[in-house]
C-alpha cells in the first residue's frame, strides 16, 4: 500500500501583495519567476500577519529580496 502525497495548497496572494504586484512590474515578472514554493512562502508570510500595519511592513521587507530571486528561508540554508 502506497502512501499518498498531500495535496498542494493553492496560492492565496494577499491583498497587500496583490496591490504591490500590481503597481510594480519588475516586482510582478520576478515572482512569478520563482517557484510555487516560494511565491507560497511569501505569500503566507505577509498574509499570515493579523494587522494591516504588520502586513504592509513584512511586504516592504520582503520586496528587496524577491526582486534578488531569493527564497524567504534562502539565507537560512546550507
Amino acid at each position: 500500500m502506497a502512501i499518498k502525497p498531500a495535496p498542494k495548497k493553492t496560492l492565496t496572494i494577499p491583498a497587500e501583495l496583490n496591490a504591490a504586484l500590481k503597481k510594480n512590474a519588475k516586482l510582478k515578472q520576478v515572482f512569478n519567476a520563482l517557484t510555487p514554493d516560494k511565491q507560497r512562502e511569501y505569500a503566507d508570510h505577509v498574509g499570515s500577519a493579523k494587522q494591516e500595519r504588520t502586513r504592509l511592513s513584512r511586504l516592504e521587507k520582503i520586496t528587496p529580496m524577491v526582486l534578488t530571486g531569493q527564497g524567504l528561508n534562502d539565507k537560512y540554508k546550507c
